[in-house]
């Protein structure tokens, strides 16, 4: 039964039927091991959002975020952050594409060379030539793996980042998300990345990236680079964010940029969150690309680094966990008290960081917030953020954060 019922789930999240929807979801989310299986068909079918009304479509960055949350807990934690990504799905209008029409535009492509594919697609882009760009963006997966062209697509984003770095976000969201799906799945969010792309990168030229050879540019040292960005000494910086990236650690060189993005997150938080992309961009991209985008993130989108000192964690006042994390609830619910003192109590208590992380994401269901697709990306980079800075320093990204959320 509990099979037929999810069968019926999936068949109704095409469509505008939330009522029927969200009882049925309360029937099989009982069964917490129904989850997994809900957020990757929820994946799926979102990448079909199209809304011609919009420049920017936020459905697949919303669904993807909070996958990425509910990474961070386990079921049936979470419960309420699926919930909502169920009912905000029905609220969506979507193409109706599939793998197998979309497989099928895509094999009727005449073959050409990897490097002639991909001039043919920045054309296409540029020309604002979506039926074209999608079936060839596809074919490429096809030809030689979803890799490929979600790096095709996300260099493509780098021509133009976009406003508030909504064209990477896009890109690396709809790549990642036909990572995660696999072939023949995949197909459909990158073509609608080709339609998406032929929008918001019609008539932008293509920015030169030049091929670096790796060469002995120094040491990718983390505490210089630190030390070099807070002295302001950006004249010895590029090189270092350049031996990250030609030693296969362009993630981490990402490292101060978060931190002062953390400090100073943006406008609804774009800032961190674009800087969590490009992070996530680095798996996709060569060397020299990760090299230029670090460098080019760096340059223009913050001016104070460092970690502040008065947020240094110091010696526990108090071993009580469960009291503590009662605290942070607190927190969460009414602002009081703050989640800079209880997050910090926690940490020096040594309450494990992924249980304060998974503690925010259960809880997210009882944010009653307007501006959800926002308070799910920032809180996502927020706490991807704290997570990868680790115990030491996840508390001024979480600290700031949770003082702005929800929107």
């Amino acid at each position: 039964m509990a099979s037929k019922d999810l069968e019926r789930l999936f068949a109704l999240l095409p469509t505008f039927e939330h009522q029927k929807g969200i009882r049925l979801f309360d029937d099989v989310a009982k069964d917490p091991a129904t989850a997994g299986p809900i957020l990757q068909e929820l994946l799926a079918v979102v990448s079909n959002h199209d809304d011609p009304q919009l420049h920017t479509p936020h459905g697949v960055l919303t669904i993807h975020a909070g996958r990425e949350l509910l990474r961070l807990t386990r079921p049936p934690g979470g419960l309420g952050l699926l919930r909502f990504l169920i009912f905000y799905n029905f609220s969506l209008p979507k193409r109706p594409l599939t793998a197998s029409q979309v497989e099928a535009a895509a094999r009727a492509i005449p073959p050409a060379s990897q490097e002639d594919q991909a001039l043919a697609y920045r054309k296409f882009v540029f020309e604002r030539m979506g039926p074209k760009a999608a079936p060839l963006l596809a074919r490429i997966a096809l030809d030689h793996g979803i890799e490929t062209a979600a790096h095709l697509a996300i260099r493509t984003s780098l021509d133009d980042l976009g406003r508030l770095g909504h064209n990477l976000a896009l890109a690396v969201g709809y790549a990642d998300v036909a990572s995660i799906l696999g072939l023949p799945r995949g197909l459909v969010p990158l073509a609608n990345l080709g339609y998406v792309q032929s929008v918001g990168l019609q008539g932008v030229p293509p920015t030169e990236i030049s091929t670096l050879a790796p060469s002995d540019r120094g040491n990718a040292d983390a505490d210089a680079l630190a030390s070099l960005l807070e002295e302001w000494e950006f004249d010895r910086v590029q090189p270092i964010l350049q031996s990250f990236a030609f030693e296969g650690r362009a993630d981490e060189a990402y490292r101060p940029l978060l931190i002062a993005a953390s400090a100073e997150p943006g406008f609804l938080g774009h800032t961190l969150t674009e800087v969590h992309t490009a992070r996530l961009a680095s798996r996709f991209l060569t060397p020299s690309e990760n090299a230029w985008l670090s460098w080019k993130l760096y340059r223009t989108l913050t001016t104070r680094f460092g970690y502040p000192e008065f947020l240094r964690l110091g010696k526990p006042e108090n071993q009580d966990r469960p009291s503590m994390l009662a605290a942070l609830e607190s927190s969460l619910r009414y602002k009081s008290p703050p989640a800079e003192e209880t997050v910090r109590h926690a940490l020096e208590a040594d309450v494990p960081l992924e249980d304060i992380l998974a503690a925010v994401v259960d809880f997210y269901g009882q944010w009653t917030v307007g501006e959800k697709e926002h308070t799910i990306s920032y809180l996502n980079a927020v706490l991807q953020t704290a997570k990868f800075l680790g115990k030491e320093e996840a508390l001024l990204p979480l600290a700031i954060g949770l003082s702005k959320l929800p929107f």
